[in-house]
């Protein structure tokens, strides 16, 4: 009997424990006035890059939820328009920072982050590269132990998107 509930017990908390990393939610998180309009009306950024964790915890300083469990959204839709993000970043190496992006969003254009560490460790650079309208992004859970999900995106067919200028964040 008490072996049984001890059992029981554990297993609880096992499951409690890897519930966030079996958990994340990886659909697109709609901020504010972005939620019920269609794809094309809104912006769409993806947070989850290169192998690194890039969660958004800010949008225009409003604190952002952490969806059941399933942690701070790792993509959103926005409205268009000039948007502050605040975001935290972990590379594979254990290495995080927390960073201020602001930028402009367009309507129906697809951005995505990316990362590159400065020499000598002095910092990390975080960007979002705007990959125009006409794609179609989504995570492909890759561990489902970790929770880790690789970014895929292509181009919609019959759209010519080119990839504009990034927008980069200072060191």
């Amino acid at each position: 009997m008490v072996g049984d509930r001890r059992s029981r017990g554990l297993l609880a908390a096992a499951l409690m424990l890897s519930g966030c990393a079996w958990n994340p939610v990886l659909e697109p998180y709609a901020v504010a006035d972005a939620a019920g309009r269609p794809p094309e009306a809104v912006a769409t950024v993806w947070g989850v890059r290169s192998g690194a964790k890039l969660h958004f915890t800010h949008v225009d300083g409003v604190a952002l939820p952490s969806r059941g469990g399933g942690g701070y959204p790792v993509s959103l839709t926005l409205a268009p328009g000039e948007h502050e993000l605040r975001i935290y970043f972990a590379a594979p190496d254990h290495r995080w920072t927390e960073r201020k992006l602001k930028a402009m969003f367009d309507a129906g254009h697809t951005y995505v982050t990316e990362y590159l560490f400065l020499p000598e460790g002095v910092g990390v650079l975080i960007r979002l590269a705007d990959q125009g309208p006409g794609q179609r992004c989504a995570y492909q859970r890759v561990d489902t132990v970790s929770g880790a999900a690789a970014l895929s995106c292509e181009a919609v067919a019959g759209d010519a998107a080119g990839t504009p200028p990034a927008i980069a964040s200072p060191p």
